[in-house]
């Protein structure tokens, strides 16, 4: 985008639709509308109007997390408490201290802002774009891309830069994959820590509530095809996770790895992944026999104690390894 030095004043001076900066609450004018409030977090609660926020900021985070977040009001008194929800659920997220939560909410966030993205104009996107300090349009500079390709290039091969052109140290794009790229910079930035040591007052009673909300679906998780009383608490962990809708791809990977080394049939492992969230039947026979080597050159084993460990997945000293000796040795007796 080329703009004449005038051009390039007036569109730096628009200011942004209220509508737009509640879709997109991390900008630097959102936080500055934010700020004109008048509002601490401590205060809000006490506030008759904007204290809704907090309710909102909770219900953000489950309804992102279970796809159902649609948020999209036309007055201004409601679009200022969808930008105040914003803070305050990355204040709940930081506070509730479960990375994989963070981690599914930071993904749930980028995806939602990424689909509103789509429907911009090119204005908008552009200013969006500069916001995040991106310099991108039909290619990026190759520092920039790997900041953002190489957590993508894990799950997808085609963002590897092996598999990309480069010309005189920029990477080329497809159509589209600019906004792709704005998705995972913003994710990384819903993702960035905040410098809050304890959880505000006025927010206590929302974090209790999510506390008990994922406390409550740990709890509702169950067992089938195996010893229960012989498995590792690190694998009774990741099933409570995966029938709560809180695995992500380690604790997964880990998971399926574990249950084809047991030996059990593909069925019985695709019964217990059935009851994760958007299950999808066809996408984890697949992975299954990739994984046991039935649709690729390798059987993967699950990894050792000491990487579980590196995922924070561990949950208990059990003197052992590997899960699966765990599990045999309790089995055996």
């Amino acid at each position: 985008m080329i703009l004449s030095k005038n051009q390039e004043y007036r569109y730096h001076k628009t200011k942004m639709k209220l509508q737009t900066l509640a879709r997109y609450p991390f900008l630097k004018e959102a936080k500055e509308h934010v700020a004109k409030l008048g509002l601490t977090m401590e205060e809000l609660d006490k506030h008759p109007v904007y204290s809704a926020a907090i309710s909102l900021g909770k219900q953000r985070i489950l309804e992102l997390l279970n796809n159902k977040f649609n948020p999209e009001k036309d007055d201004k008194t409601s679009q200022e408490i969808l930008m105040l929800s914003y803070p305050v659920a990355r204040i709940l997220i930081s506070q509730l201290g479960n990375s994989i939560v963070a981690g599914r909410h930071a993904n749930a966030e980028a995806e939602y802002m990424h689909e509103q993205l789509r429907k911009e104009g090119k204005n908008t996107v552009e200013k969006i774009k500069e916001d995040l300090g991106l310099k991108i349009d039909d290619k990026i500079e190759v520092s920039e891309y790997l900041k953002l390709a190489t957590s993508m290039a894990k799950k997808d091969t085609r963002w590897k830069l092996v598999n990309r052109t480069v010309e005189k140290g920029f990477v080329k794009l497809n159509q589209g994959e600019d906004l792709t790229l704005m998705k995972e910079a913003i994710r990384q930035k819903v993702l960035e820590p905040l410098k809050i040591k304890t959880t505000p007052k006025s927010m206590q009673k929302a974090l209790n509530e999510l506390k008990g909300e994922f406390t409550a679906k740990l709890e509702e998780a169950k067992v089938e095809f195996l010893e229960e009383r012989a498995l590792p608490k690190c694998m009774t962990h990741i099933i409570s996770l995966l029938q709560a809708g809180m695995a992500n791809h380690n604790s997964r990977f880990i998971l399926a790895t574990f249950l084809i080394g047991l030996g059990l049939k593909e069925d019985e492992i695709v019964k217990i992944f059935s009851k994760s969230q958007n299950f999808d039947e066809e996408k984890t026979r697949y992975q299954l026999q990739f994984l046991a080597g039935q649709k690729s050159n390798t059987k993967y084993t699950c990894p050792a104690c000491i990487t579980i460990k590196s995922y924070g997945l561990c949950k208990a000293d059990c003197k052992v390894k590997h899960p699966q000796q765990y599990y045999r040795n309790k089995t055996r007796r």
